[in-house]
């Protein structure tokens, strides 16, 4: 497994259509925008079964009232858009709101600040409100992503695979929140960013990226075993492929940062509001323990919903992917993609815990689509490859459709409902 090392036959590449000149530039992104334009009328005509929201909703943080069928834009802000649309005009609340117990409540400083602050810019420069100008901003930089993923994948494992990880990716059944006002555009891009370049040993804008992935969203930790499998990756070569002392410090440092810049954020509010438990009173206040290994959740409810079979077949998954992600297959990535492809599921598992969001959250685990690549590829079904993948792509914006009503519009609030 080499880092930076790139596949070059022709196999690998593609052939045909997938060679011509300015595909990594427009692939990517007209996949994007007929998904993009398919899932914004989605929203659009959905949005007109939307219910008026205001102050007197119980189970929904609801600062900024909206009418019955709001409008596109608007319907792009539900949920968490109202956190970040508080950040954007008001910034972060200076002391910690309490209740009448004197407890922390719910407030802005569960949400990291880079997308909205840079709402609040878009904001002043175009004049336009927040909810135009976050939902903008989001589909711009995932465009900006899609983009970036493609080239990464193109250039570290090859062609096909890079058209098959942006494929799924792009009509993943909650793509949808890419152009909505939350965090995942800007996360994406920054993630990609990292894994780029760490492959192209770019170390001092690899640490600039890390610090701003932390200040997006909680998941930086989850590139310290991306850092170190390729400092592995590197010391094995470095009779071939030397490693300076230099190179070996960064990268250390890299590792050392994806630990510590967990904390960045709590510090910030520990600093900013004058209270050392500020961000851990926040996040109980939602019943989020910051510490707390959730990997029981996730077992406690496959069980509940599907007894010992759930258990089977959960472990079979999960002994199924280790297995391939140490077959020389998975290892042909090098070690930026297979580390995200083994550090970002586990991270999700061990961490967040079972809920809704985590459909969400998996959009950032595309190098595992890698392994539909590879098995697209198999000789049994290699003739079928492109049909395959676009019935796989047509029935992801099929889902998208589903997504959208049963998480993200707001239609009643009145018995149970589902959150994004």
């Amino acid at each position: 497994m080499r880092s930076g090392g790139q596949q070059t036959s022709a196999t690998s590449r593609g052939t045909g259509w997938s060679t011509t000149r300015g595909f990594r530039l427009w692939f990517p992104l007209a996949l994007y925008a007929v998904t993009r334009a398919i899932n914004a009328v989605y929203f659009a005509v959905m949005q007109t079964h939307q219910i008026a929201m205001g102050g007197s909703v119980e189970v929904a943080r609801v600062l900024y009232p909206t009418p019955a069928a709001p409008g596109y834009f608007v319907a792009m802000a539900n949920w968490d858009g109202q956190w970040y649309h508080e950040i954007s005009d008001l910034g972060y609340p200076v002391p910690l709101p309490t209740g009448p117990d004197g407890a922390v409540v719910q407030n802005p400083w569960a949400f990291y600040p880079v997308f909205p602050l840079l709402t609040r810019a878009v904001m002043r420069v175009t004049g336009a409100d927040f909810y135009v100008a976050g939902s903008t901003l989001s589909l711009v930089v995932g465009a900006v992503a899609m983009v970036l993923l493609f080239r990464l994948v193109d250039d570290a494992v090859g062609r096909w695979p890079a058209i098959v990880a942006t494929t799924m990716v792009t009509t993943y059944v909650a793509a949808p929140v890419l152009q909505t006002t939350y965090t995942e555009s800007c996360a994406l891009l920054l993630v990609v960013l990292v894994l780029t370049l760490l492959r192209k040993r770019q170390y001092w804008w690899a640490g600039l990226a890390l610090i701003t992935l932390a200040l997006t969203r909680n998941i930086v930790l989850a590139m310290a075993p991306v850092v170190i499998t390729h400092a592995i990756v590197r010391w094995r070569a470095r009779h071939t492929d030397p490693f300076p002392m230099l190179d070996r410090i960064l990268v250390g440092a890299l590792g050392l940062m994806s630990v510590l810049l967990t904390y960045l954020w709590p510090t910030i509010a520990r600093f900013v509001t004058g209270d050392p438990e500020a961000y851990t009173k926040t996040m109980a206040a939602w019943r989020v323990i910051a510490s707390e290994i959730k990997l029981h959740t996730w077992i406690d409810y496959v069980y509940a919903d599907y007894g010992p079979v759930g258990w089977l077949v959960a472990a079979a998954v999960i002994v199924g992917y280790a297995r391939f992600m140490l077959s020389p297959h998975a290892w042909r990535w090098g070690p930026e993609l297979w580390g995200w492809a083994g550090a970002y599921p586990a991270y999700q598992v061990l961490v967040t815990g079972i809920g809704p969001s985590r459909v969400r959250y998996f959009l950032l685990a595309f190098p595992v689509w890698l392994v539909l690549a590879w098995l697209l590829e198999r000789d049994r079904v290699a003739r079928h490859r492109v049909a395959l993948l676009v019935a796989l792509g047509c029935g992801g914006v099929a889902l998208q459709g589903w997504w959208i009503w049963n998480y993200w519009m707001i239609t009643d609030l009145t018995g149970e409902f589902q959150f994004p």
